[in-house]
C-alpha cells in the first residue's frame, strides 16, 4: 500500500479489516476485553502474556501493530520495547498502554520511539483503531523511504555498514575479472568468507550488536587482503575476496591459512565473551564453466562447511545453557557438577545504576544458586559478581522462588 504524509497524520489511507495485533498485558481478563473490543473492527488479535510469551509470537507470525503495557509484572514496557528494536529489524510499530497517566510517562514513550501512548482507563475501540491507523500510516511511510534509501544504497559503489564494495559493484568487477581471464587464458580464485553466527548473535544479542562485530570482522578482512586484489560483501554475513593475480596452489593454501588465523578471535560484548570464527570456501576458475558454477559450488561448501563448524562447536547456543534444578527438586539436570560454597556477591541490573547484595549458596560451571537478603523480582537477565576480586558475568534467571534464585552463566 502507497501511504502519503498526508494519510499517514491522520491515518484515512489505512484499511484495518483483516490486520493482526499483538495484544501485550500481563493482566488475562484485560487482553480478553481488549480482544473482544477490537474483534469488532475485524482485527484479527494476538496475545502475549510478557516478553518470553511475545517473542515466540513473534517467531510465528509478525502483526501490523503491537499494543504493548507499560507495566508487564516484574518487566518494564520500555525494556521489552528497547529489546524487541534490538532484535528485530523490521519491527512494527508499537503502541504503549498504560494505566499510568503521567505526562512524564507519555512523553518518555515518545523519546523511546513509540508510535503513541495511550491511557488504559476508558480507552474506546474509536481511539485505539484511530491510533493503530495512523501509527502503521506512518510506519508504512518510513518503511517506503527505507526502502528506496537501501534501493539507493543497492548502487553505491561501497557497503555503508562495512566499507567493503557493495554487491553490485562487485559483482561488476567480478564479471569484468572474468573476462579477462578468458582473454587472457588466466586464472582466478574468488574466496567466499562467512561470518558463520551473525544470525545467532542477531537472535541472542539484537542486531546493533551483530552488526558491530560484523564491522569489526570486515575491518581484519580489508587488513588482510593484498593491495592489488579486491572484496566485497555479497550478502547479508558474507563477503567474497577475489585474487586475479600471481595464483597459485600455494598462494590459495597461504591465504586461506591466514584468513582463518586472522578473522578467529574473541569478542567482548558487555559481559559475555563471544568466540568468533569464518567459514570459508575457495573456488578457482579454471575448474569451472563460469561465474554461476562457481557461485553454486561455493554456497554448497559453505553450507557443507556451517554444519561442520556447528558440529565442533557442539551446537552451543549463547542463551539456551543448562538448566539448574530448584529448590527441592532432586533430580541432577547440571552438566557439571555444583559445589556448595558461601560467598558474598551482588547484582547488578543493567539499567539501574544501585547494586543488590546476595550471597551464592553454590556454584557450578555452568550457574549458581543465589540467596536475596529480601524478596524481591528480578529480570530474566542481569550482572552477577561474586566476591569483591570475581569477574561481573551475565546471568539467566532459570528460576526464582521466594528469596532463592537460580542462575545460569551466560559464556
Amino acid at each position: 500500500m502507497s501511504v502519503t504524509y498526508e494519510q499517514a497524520a491522520d491515518g484515512s489511507g489505512i484499511n484495518l479489516d483483516g490486520r493482526s495485533v499483538c495484544i501485550v498485558d500481563d493482566d488475562n481478563l484485560y487482553r480478553l476485553h481488549l480482544s473482544a473490543l477490537l474483534a469488532q473492527a475485524n482485527l484479527r488479535t494476538l496475545e502475549a502474556g510478557d516478553s518470553d510469551s511475545l517473542a515466540a509470537v513473534l517467531e510465528k507470525e509478525m502483526p501490523d501493530c503491537i499494543l504493548l503495557d507499560y507495566n508487564l509484572d516484574s518487566e518494564n514496557g520500555f525494556r521489552v520495547h528497547e529489546q524487541l528494536k534490538l532484535r528485530y529489524k523490521e519491527l512494527p510499530p508499537v503502541i504503549m498502554l498504560s494505566g499510568d497517566e503521567s505526562q512524564r510517562t507519555a512523553i518518555k514513550a515518545f523519546r523511546m520511539g513509540l508510535y503513541d501512548f495511550l491511557p488504559k482507563r476508558n480507552l474506546r475501540m474509536d481511539e485505539i483503531t484511530l491510533a493503530m491507523k495512523k501509527s502503521i500510516a506512518r510506519y508504512e511511510v518510513e518503511a517506503s523511504r527505507d526502502d528506496e534509501v537501501s534501493s539507493l544504497r543497492k548502487k553505491a559503489l561501497f557497503d555503508d555498514l562495512t566499507g567493503m564494495y557493495s554487491r553490485e559493484e562487485l559483482d561488476k568487477k567480478l564479471l569484468l575479472v572474468a573476462a579477462a581471464a578468458r582473454r587472457q587464458n588466466s586464472k582466478f580464485v574468488v574466496f567466499s568468507i562467512c561470518l558463520a553466527e551473525y544470525r545467532k548473535i542477531c537472535t541472542n544479542f539484537g542486531v546493533a550488536n551483530a552488526d558491530e562485530i560484523l564491522r569489526g570482522f570486515a575491518a581484519r578482512i580489508r587488513a588482510n587482503i593484498r593491495s592489488d586484489d579486491f572484496c566485497g560483501r555479497y550478502d547479508e554475513d558474507t563477503f567474497h575476496y577475489v585474487i586475479d593475480r600471481n595464483v597459485s596452489t600455494p598462494v590459495v593454501n597461504e591465504r586461506l591459512a591466514r584468513l582463518n588465523e586472522q578473522l578467529t578471535f574473541s569478542h567482548h560484548l558487555k559481559s559475555v565473551e563471544l568466540q568468533i570464527s569464518p567459514v570459508i570456501g575457495a573456488a578457482i576458475s579454471s575448474e569451472f564453466a563460469g561465474l554461476q558454477q562457481m557461485e553454486q559450488y561455493l554456497a554448497t561448501e559453505l553450507g557443507d562447511r556451517r554444519k561442520a563448524l556447528e558440529t565442533q562447536l557442539g551446537g552451543e547456543d549463547w542463551s539456551t545453557l543448562p538448566a539448574a534444578a530448584g529448590p527441592g527438586d532432586p533430580r541432577e539436570r547440571r552438566r557439571s557438577t555444583r559445589m556448595r560454597t558461601l560467598k558474598p556477591a551482588y547484582i547488578a541490573l543493567e539499567e539501574w545504576s544501585s547494586k543488590i547484595n546476595c550471597t551464592v549458596r553454590s556454584v557450578s560451571d555452568g550457574g549458581a544458586r543465589l540467596r536475596l537478603e529480601r524478596q524481591m523480582a528480578l529480570p530474566e537477565y542481569f550482572l552477577l559478581k561474586i566476591t569483591a576480586s570475581g569477574q561481573l558475568r551475565r546471568v539467566r534467571k532459570c528460576w526464582h522462588v521466594n528469596d532463592e534464585v537460580g542462575v545460569e552463566f551466560c559464556e
